[in-house]
């Protein structure tokens, strides 16, 4: 049996590639003779960090100067059209193609040929071969342009099971025209992943760990440094401020490649705006990880969290962390709801720095209360996942009945 894991992963976002890590240790519990190859746009990166096989999403760029000149003239068709090629000819090696988790069916920072078109040729080749497509707990929406909604529509269109990681997804879908009545609505599989061991936290003063994220705006980044993420770093400076006059120590957390910029940014900024301040490293740290683990590690470390980043506040949940979510995108939000939470709750573009203390306050006021309604909530996370994995089991074996009865007609 041969499984093919595609989605968006080695390129430094830890929260996909827990995603990955999740569903490799299903499959390898549940089904150990599958053999396993990840499709993804960093495939060494994926073999290093998992030790699973891996290829290329899309095929290596060779050619003379001309030779990509005349790509260029011709908007990039050729090379179009051997991405389409690379992806029907290896799609075709596989029993069974499936998408595990992530915020798969949506364009963040991305323009409709990018992520959108990719998902449509891989998903498009493994229809046309006649392979089942799995999609496994994602998420879904926005998709902003037009053309992206197209490509993704009609990706969503060739699998044979769909679920999603919170209503809100599902919602979008059904909108889009996609018919939903089939497909159910279970936990990201991130939850499913173990979690560090934690001590327990008893001191003083508390330690708070602030998410933050290189955020430019939905769209690929453009002006938005000085209309969206200046003014975001800015107002973080002057909550993370607030935090330190009263006395909590801070641990600033990442969850992609790209956020140390974006930490980086905002120590120059913090030290522009209060110059004669000084800080030792046990008032504020920020420690550099790859993986969901480093992430869960550090949060391990703090007491509650204001957070950016969907992973994490995902993080914070499986660790029974309570939270505020600065979100930028309706995900967030869904999540926080399934939790209770949605009270804590502040788009990362517009929000107030005095409402986000305000709920800061009443977030420490009831900590004790939070914390042990998380853990319930986790517990009950963990119990739909295992529901998703007895039906993902159940086909998988199906399928692997399937392909044997097709090899065994093929040889007789």
């Amino acid at each position: 049996m041969k499984i093919g894991l595609f989605g968006l992963f080695g390129c430094g976002n830890s929260g996909n590639d827990a995603s990955l890590e999740a569903m490799v240790l299903f499959l390898r519990r549940a089904c150990p003779d599958a053999e396993l190859t990840c499709i993804c746009p960093a495939p060494d990166v994926v073999r290093q960090g998992l030790g699973v096989d891996a290829i290329a999403s899309n095929p290596p760029i060779y050619g003379s100067r001309l030779g990509l000149a005349f790509d260029r003239v011709l908007l990039h068709i050729p090379r179009r059209v051997a991405g389409i090629l690379h992806a029907f000819l290896l799609v075709r090696t596989f029993d069974i193609i499936i998408v595990p988790g992530t915020g798969f069916l949506d364009d963040f920072s991305d323009t409709p040929f990018g992520w959108p078109f990719g998902v449509l040729k891989w998903l498009g080749s493994a229809w046309l071969a006649r392979r089942k497509v799995l999609l496994v707990s994602i998420g879904a929406g926005p998709i902003r342009h037009w053309l992206s909604r197209f490509f993704m529509k009609a990706a969503a269109r060739t699998a044979s099971y769909r679920s999603y990681r919170d209503k809100a997804s599902k919602t979008f879908m059904t909108k889009l025209g996609i018919d939903t009545r089939a497909d159910e609505v279970y936990p990201d599989i991130v939850f499913s992943l173990p979690v560090p061991k934690q001590e327990k936290r008893e001191h003083d003063p508390l330690t708070i760990g602030v998410g933050v994220m290189s955020y430019f705006g939905w769209a690929p980044a453009g002006d938005a440094d000085a209309t969206i993420y200046r003014p975001y770093l800015r107002k973080l400076d002057e909550f993370i401020s607030w935090l330190l006059e009263r006395g909590y120590n801070i641990r600033l957390l990442t969850g992609d490649g790209g956020d140390w910029k974006a930490i980086e940014d905002l120590k120059a900024e913090m030290i522009a705006l209060h110059p004669d301040r000084v800080l030792s490293e046990e008032r504020i740290t920020a420690v550099r990880g790859s993986t969901l683990q480093d992430v869960m590690a550090d949060i391990a470390r703090t007491d509650v969290t204001v957070v950016t980043r969907y992973h994490n506040l995902v993080c914070s949940l499986k660790l029974s962390r309570p939270v505020v979510s600065l979100e930028y995108s309706t995900k967030n939000h869904a999540l926080m709801a399934d939790a209770g939470l949605d009270e804590f709750c502040q788009h990362v573009e517009t929000f107030d720095v005095e409402a986000l203390k305000a709920q800061f306050v009443w977030l420490i006021e009831r900590r004790a209360e939070l914390t042990d309604r998380i853990a319930v909530h986790d517990v009950e996370l963990r119990r739909r996942l295992a529901v998703q994995e007895d039906i993902l089991l159940d086909i998988i074996r199906g399928e692997a009945v399937r392909s044997r009865t097709q090899l065994q007609t093929a040889t007789n």
